[in-house]
């Protein structure tokens, strides 16, 4: 260090210095001390905010196991079947096949007496689902008596009435068609030759409509 001069004694000049240094000590020291309060106290208030901030908003793992999703509760939409379209509309009724045609034959009653006149009929129906076109005309239908054993024809509508003309019928299903005649208890031949009355016994009914033939009735003749 250089030595003081000057006019005084050189200890007064080393007091100064030693008075200008500790002085210059001590302001160091202050300035130290009030920027480490300062900065404490920063440090201070940034977990007060942290805290504040904490306790202000809940951790977001909270928020969500409170509240779920919609999308994990809500069912799923259950898929329906779009309703089937109309059936188209029905075309022209067709032919009548054979297996939808019933025929039935009828007799008015279970017996009759000799001499009576029995009331024979037949029944033409369509037993299928839709309805269609079938000739019932006269020239198709037939009625007959037989033996009771089946064997023998006695009688036929078809030898004394006119077969001539057709009937061409749209048929509903389930639609039924009758037809009859009165019979006069005696045999027939082709043409409505010479007829011979029958006796007492047991008869067949059959009906018959463009040779499908109905299931036989049987009727009694007595005295």
């Amino acid at each position: 260090m250089t030595e003081p001069t000057g006019p005084l004694p050189s200890t007064v000049y080393w007091r100064r210095r030693l008075a200008a240094i500790g002085a210059a000590l001590v302001t160091l020291l202050l300035v130290i001390w009030i920027v480490g309060m300062f900065g404490s106290d920063d440090h201070q208030a940034q977990p007060t905010n942290a805290a504040a901030a904490s306790s202000s908003n809940p951790p977001p793992s909270m928020s969500e196991t409170a509240s779920p999703s919609s999308s994990t509760t809500a069912p799923s939409p259950t898929a329906t079947t779009p309703p089937a379209p109309p059936p188209p509309p029905p075309g022209p009724p067709q032919p009548c096949p054979d297996d939808v045609i019933g025929v039935m034959a009828k007799a008015n009653k279970p017996f009759y007496t000799i001499g009576d006149q029995p009331e024979l009929s037949m029944d033409v129906a369509n037993n299928g689902p839709v309805p269609c076109i079938k000739d019932i005309g006269r020239q198709h239908r037939e009625l007959t008596v037989l033996t009771a054993d089946g064997a023998t024809v006695l009688w036929s509508s078809n030898h004394c009435l006119s077969t001539a003309g057709s009937e061409v019928r749209v048929m509903q299903p389930k639609e039924v068609f009758n037809y009859g005649t009165k019979w006069a208890g005696s045999t027939s031949k082709p043409g409505c030759g010479a007829h011979t009355r029958l006796g007492a016994g047991d008869y067949l009914l059959v009906a018959k409509l463009a040779g499908k033939a109905s299931s036989p009735v049987v009727f009694r003749l007595e005295y």
